[in-house]
C-alpha cells in the first residue's frame, strides 16, 4: 500500500516541508459492503420513478462511490505545507514563535473514539463492517500539531505512523537548535 510521504527543502534559515497524505483507504470488504449497501439505497429510492433509472442509479452510485468516497477528516485528505525555522513554525499564514509553543505532538483521530474488541463474540454484520473501514481509516489517520497559546494547530494529517514519526523528529530537532546556539 503507497504511504504518505515528506519532502524536506531548505529555504534561508530554515526548512519548507511539504506533505502529500496517503491515499484514501476503502476498508477492504466493508468498505465494498457499504458502497454497495449505498448503491442499493439509492437504487431502491429511484425504482419508484423507473426500473431502468434504478439500475443506471445503482451502477453509477457504485461507481461515483468507489472512486470518490473518502472517509477521512477533510484536514487528513489534502496536501499540506509549513515553513520551519529554529525560531518559528509558519503554517497557513501565521507564525508560532518558538517561545509560545508548548509542545510539538503526533495525534490519530480515531484515538478518542472507543475501541470495541470482536475476537470470541458473535456481532452484527454492520458492527463488523465499521469496525474494518475504522480500522483502515485508523493507519492513515496520523498528524503532526503543535500547541501553542492554548490551542492546537495541525501542521500536517492523512500520514501513517512511520511518516508522522519522521516529520516530528525533523521538526522537534529544528526548534530544538535554537537551544543549542545559546
Amino acid at each position: 500500500m503507497k504511504q504518505a510521504e515528506y519532502k524536506k527543502t531548505a529555504r534561508g534559515d530554515g526548512y519548507l516541508f511539504e506533505i502529500t497524505p496517503a491515499p484514501r483507504a476503502l476498508g477492504g470488504c466493508a468498505g465494498i459492503f457499504l458502497i454497495v449497501l449505498l448503491s442499493f439505497m439509492g437504487a431502491i429510492l429511484l425504482s419508484s420513478i423507473n426500473y431502468t433509472l434504478a439500475y443506471i442509479g445503482f451502477f453509477g452510485i457504485a461507481v461515483l462511490a468507489f472512486f470518490k468516497l473518502d472517509l477521512r477528516k477533510k484536514s487528513h485528505r489534502r496536501p499540506s505545507s509549513f515553513f520551519v525555522n529554529p525560531r518559528a513554525i509558519e503554517v497557513n499564514g501565521q507564525s508560532i514563535p518558538k517561545s509560545s509553543i508548548h509542545r510539538i505532538i503526533i495525534r490519530n483521530a480515531y484515538d478518542n473514539v472507543a475501541k470495541i474488541q470482536l475476537t470470541g463474540q458473535t456481532v452484527s454484520t454492520g458492527v463488523g463492517v465499521g469496525h474494518d473501514i475504522r480500522h483502515a481509516l485508523e493507519q492513515i489517520s496520523y498528524s503532526v500539531n503543535v500547541e501553542a497559546g492554548g490551542k492546537a494547530t495541525q501542521l500536517a494529517g492523512g500520514m501513517d505512523e512511520v511518516t508522522a514519526n519522521g516529520l516530528f523528529t525533523e521538526v522537534s530537532n529544528i526548534i530544538l537548535e535554537a537551544n543549542d546556539q545559546l
